[in-house]
């Protein structure tokens, strides 16, 4: 027992530190405020009804065309499946303000849409905002429900269509009930990405639409009003204790991102599937395909014909140097703090991975349990631009004065990261169940032996899937990196909001150019880890944990 507490140590300390003391400052600054007048001033009433109501319209609309989506690739069968699951993800593991620039692009050939009488859409940025909402979040939806229904069993459901009852009905009277904690899960998160969203509302809104998340940036860095960005900081909290709630009381357990191995039959696509085919189609030629190529065509156009000018130009620091350093510097910046970030994550993911995983016979225990699995699980729904804005406030002097320091982008990203890691690998070590920690205890080995030679080795994949994408979300990561990082430290992604937020060819070129390559390596590392299979595959229904 005293053992584990202190293994326990290093994570809870880490996250008691880094994440709960500065929110825990944030929001005292936040209550000590005048808070409620804050909210009820026009312009941030307006910036919150905004978050809420875009946030919602955004998980429903994902819910729509996530269901069948999760269906089509995770039920069924057909050639070239891991590659388009691989496609539907980059946009859910790409830097931000990347998603950003591919709308601002797609967004730019609108004539189409005034010719088909729909120029009001072309002109509203609320619409494109949440289009790359949707973007963003669409493969979240198929995956996580994806991954859980690939394990459920086909008897039951076989059974009800011997028995006359349609696909439709028998989807609504049991898969529907299964697939609930998915559900829930799923769309808490979705509601939390979509309402702490910053990028992509900071350049699709242009500046005339106005979220939670870019009026505490507004008011800390260009009014440094303090009471005002801590009040709505505070309110962001709330948001997620509040998603948080309604998530655990309606699906009772987590659910992972994707599960480990899927049912060993599936279906090839039959005359009955073209319905739910032919959206998933639609929802992936012309919301995901369609955005990435025209960035990588646009970033290989130069003065209206193809040419490798725009690659050429990212030696420089674009029009009138714009940029403070180069684009190698910067590069280089990202690299070194993805490396830090990812080794964090990963290891203390799969620490505390490996300890929520041990049996837990006793009520009280799994209550203990369950509260430090929602410890770490915070981070997620809490905005990096929310915790940027608390290091502000917390890490400038005193016992930790990390701010100046370089260190402290990658402190955040390890954070943001963090819970993504556990929600790969602690489903998976559950799902494995504790035969095999039995077998090698009765065998004389110890704890740090199951798991090096046993556990490890099962679910290694799995780990090197959660690796993949702490590297990819730690890379992308723009909105504390917009608050932190000043000078030659800037990262990938803040040089990229300074090139497309100003004007010239030159700097939308070399944008575009940069957007292009992230693509390209998103797409690969996602495909890389989509392709590794499972070791074992589980008996019968995954277990959940609970």
């Amino acid at each position: 027992m005293l053992k584990r507490l202190g293994l326990w140590a290093a994570p809870v300390l880490f996250v008691l530190v880094l994440f709960y003391w500065p929110l825990t400052k944030i929001v005292g600054l936040g209550l000590s405020g005048n808070w409620f007048e804050i909210y009820l001033a026009d312009k941030t009433a307006s910036a919150i009804w905004f978050t809420l109501w875009q946030a919602a319209v955004s998980m429903i609309i994902c819910l729509l065309i996530g269901i069948p989506g999760a269906y089509v690739f995770y039920r069924k069968k057909f050639a070239g499946q891991k590659f388009l699951r691989a496609l539907i993800t980059v946009p859910l593991v790409l830097p931000t303000i990347v998603v950003a620039i591919v709308f601002s692009s797609f967004r730019a050939e609108h004539e189409i849409y005034r010719q088909i009488g729909l120029g009001f859409f072309a002109d509203n940025s609320i619409y494109w905002i949440v289009a790359a909402h949707v973007f963003v979040n669409y493969s979240l939806i198929v995956r996580t429900l994806g991954g859980v229904w690939a394990t459920m069993d086909n008897d039951t459901e076989e059974a009800a269509e011997l028995a006359g009852a349609g696909r439709l009905r028998t989807f609504i009277s049991i898969t529907l009930p299964q697939l609930k904690p998915a559900i829930v899960s799923a769309s808490a998160l979705v509601f939390l990405f979509c309402s702490s969203s910053y990028g992509i509302i900071l350049i699709l809104g242009g500046g005339q639409v106005r979220s939670v998340e870019t009026e505490i940036a507004s008011a800390a860095l260009q009014y440094l009003d303090l009471p005002k960005a801590s009040a709505l900081a505070l309110l962001q909290t709330a948001i997620t204790v509040l998603a948080f709630v309604i998530s655990e009381n309606l699906a009772k357990h987590p659910i992972g991102i994707e599960q480990v191995a899927e049912s060993t039959h599936r279906p090839g696509l039959d005359k009955r599937d073209r319905p739910v085919a032919i959206v998933t189609g639609i929802v992936v030629i012309g919301l995901v395909t369609i955005p990435l190529i025209l960035v990588v065509f646009k970033a290989f156009s130069f003065d209206g014909q193809l040419s490798l000018s725009n690659f050429a130009n990212l030696a420089g620091r674009g029009d009138r140097d714009l940029l403070n350093i180069s684009l190698g510097q910067a590069t280089m910046n990202t690299l070194r703090n993805v490396a830090i970030s990812a080794s964090i994550s990963v290891g203390l993911g799969s620490l505390v991975s490996y300890l929520l995983s041990r049996t837990h016979k006793t009520r009280k225990a799994r209550i203990s349990n369950r509260a430090l699995d929602i410890l770490f699980l915070m981070p997620i729904g809490i905005s990096s631009v929310v915790l940027g804005f608390g290091y502000l406030v917390t890490f400038g002097d005193g016992p930790l004065p990390i701010r100046a320091s370089w260190l402290v982008v990658p402190l955040v990203q390890s954070l943001m990261a963090l819970p993504l890691v556990i929600r790969l690998i602690y489903p998976a070590l559950i799902s494995i169940g504790a035969e095999h920690r039995e077998a090698a205890a009765l065998a004389g080995a110890n704890s740090r032996q199951t798991w090096w030679h046993i556990e490890a080795g099962i679910i290694r994949n799995v780990i090197f899937t959660a690796i993949g994408f702490a590297l990819i979300a730690s890379i992308g990561e723009f909105g504390a990196a917009s608050l932190l990082a000043f000078g030659d430290q800037a990262t990938l992604p803040t040089v990229l909001y300074a090139l497309i937020s100003r004007p010239g060819s030159t700097n939308f070129g070399m944008s575009m150019a940069v957007s292009a390559i992230l693509i390209a390596l998103t797409f690969v590392l996602v495909l890389s880890v989509s392709a590794q299979r499972p070791r074992h595959r589980p008996r019968g229904a995954l277990k959940l944990p609970r």
